[in-house]
């Protein structure tokens, strides 16, 4: 009783083989109460399945109504139970409808109870439901207790979850921005949202992004470990105005099985500009190697040109980085479409691509430390190419080892295929050498236009193979560099 005076009690019942759901009243009590304590107690709605599963309530007891007033914005529940058994959260306004982002419900392993939050979004009541099932069952979750939330003077933006899975918290994942909201806002030019994330060192995240529709969005996301920061950065760009879902998923490293969802937030876009960001497929050793994109910029997609004989990527590495590029057509990797040089000028790689058909074509980023004993590539980045229109296909020259080492670059000429017996100007950057020599149909032609290492001729091309070849030391040996066929 929460007052004093006459009270009754009456207990209801049903035989269990009864098909209807009807209770009817069995016995009546009259209890008259003369006094009452100054904080008298009350229950929780529960329903059979609270006492089936044998769930206990911890935190708060003997209250069936929790109050919320002078700021506060949620509240917690502690709810302990079998290790079979598994919970999920449900919070309502006084019209049954379900708050978004209203709730937060896990298992803490180190306390070995849930712990439940729930966070009404404004003043007035509402109910949080909690419902339960046993693990090894494949039916729905059904409600097992509920409380009532009274609140008052509930602070502005009021606090709500993003939606977290199982694990979210097995994993030791935080959110480090944004705290308190299950949406993001992106208004007034805003191209992009990002969430940080922290983790233990064995766990990798991955993201993608969806539409209202549930489509993922081509380039619409980014996640990567920035090692200065020691978090996650997620960044997620909307291609339109409307609702998307930035979904996060995560493994342990050791984990040889998929990502699986682990926090996800929504976001509200307005006002996206167009064309709108998007970005390249990147590989954490892009991150982790200081790579920077200089062209295409904001763009996962290379812009073709309908005049163009090449499309071009420009990135900035750091000194000792090397870069390797290719393209494939109908996943086949073509070649002598691809040429990887330097621009001292600019100090950045230039990434050339000469596709052979019109479609879309896929370009590819390897990256090594010059000091990498194996000297292998791995792969850091891919960008999306659509040519459209292709009148006069080249093809570049092959170039080797050394070119990329000595951060070489071709002027002219870049098409690797010449006609015999032409005049051919060549021009090149070819850092580094003490001598540059070129050989026509297998014989070395006198060349003494290599300057400040600038090689700078014309040659009159025989009917094989025209080669040019660096010399690095002062013995006999000659490198070769760059190698164009004769037709």
């Amino acid at each position: 009783p929460n007052a004093v005076g006459k009270h009754k009690v009456t207990i209801y019942a049903k035989c269990d083989d009864q098909k209807t759901d009807l209770f009817i009243s069995t016995i009546d009590l009259n209890l008259n109460i003369d006094e009452i304590p100054k904080n008298p107690i009350s229950y929780a709605q529960t329903w059979k399945l609270f006492f089936d599963l044998h769930l206990k309530i911890i935190s708060p007891v003997n209250v069936s109504c929790i109050r919320l007033e002078k700021g506060e914005a949620f509240t917690q529940i502690l709810i302990e139970s079998p290790d079979d058994v598994e919970l999920l959260g449900r919070l309502v306004d006084g019209t049954k409808n379900e708050i978004e982002g209203g709730h937060q419900v896990y298992y803490d392993a180190d306390k070995r109870y849930w712990i439940c939050y729930f966070a009404p979004n404004d003043d007035g009541l509402f109910e949080a439901i909690i419902m339960a099932k046993q693990k090894s069952d494949q039916g729905l979750y059904t409600s097992a207790v509920a409380f009532k939330i009274d609140a008052k003077d509930i602070p502005k933006p009021a606090v709500s979850y993003p939606e977290t899975w199982k694990l979210f918290h097995d994993l030791h994942l935080q959110v480090v921005s944004p705290i308190n909201t299950h949406t993001i806002q992106l208004d007034n030019g805003d191209t992009f949202a990002q969430i940080l994330i922290q983790t233990p060192d064995d766990v990798e995240l991955l993201g993608i992004l969806r539409d209202n529709e549930k489509n993922e969005v081509d380039g619409g996301h980014q996640v990567y470990y920035d090692h200065k920061e020691h978090y996650w950065q997620c960044v997620f760009a909307p291609n339109d105005d409307g609702i998307f879902k930035a979904d996060i998923m995560a493994k342990r490293k050791s984990d040889q099985g998929l990502y699986t969802s682990a926090v996800a937030f929504k976001i509200i876009a307005k006002n996206i500009p167009k064309p709108p960001l998007s970005y390249p497929k990147t590989w954490q050793l892009f991150h982790d190697l200081d790579l920077k994109i200089d062209e295409p910029y904001n763009r996962s997609t290379v812009i073709w040109s309908d005049q163009a004989l090449y499309a071009e990527i420009r990135i900035t590495t750091p000194e000792d980085i090397e870069l390797l590029c290719k393209i494939a057509y109908n996943n086949i990797e073509e070649e002598h479409q691809t040429l990887t040089q330097f621009d001292h000028e600019k100090n950045q790689w230039q990434l050339l691509f000469a596709p052979q058909q019109t479609g879309q074509h896929l370009l590819t980023i390897f990256a090594r430390h010059q000091s990498d004993l194996d000297k292998k590539f791995n792969i850091v980045a891919q960008f999306n190419l659509n040519v459209t229109n292709l009148d006069n296909p080249i093809k570049f020259p092959l170039t080797y080892d050394k070119f990329i080492a000595n951060r070489c670059r071709i002027y002219e000429s870049l098409n690797g295929i010449l006609k015999k017996n032409a005049i051919i100007p060549f021009h090149c950057v070819i850092p580094g050498a003490i001598e540059v020599k070129v050989q026509v149909d297998g014989k070395w032609i006198d060349t003494q236009n290599y300057t400040d290492s600038i090689f700078q001729t014309q040659v009159q091309i025989g009917s094989n193979d025209v080669t040019i070849y660096g010399k690095y030391d002062h013995g006999n040996k000659y490198d070769a560099l760059i190698k164009y066929s004769v037709q």
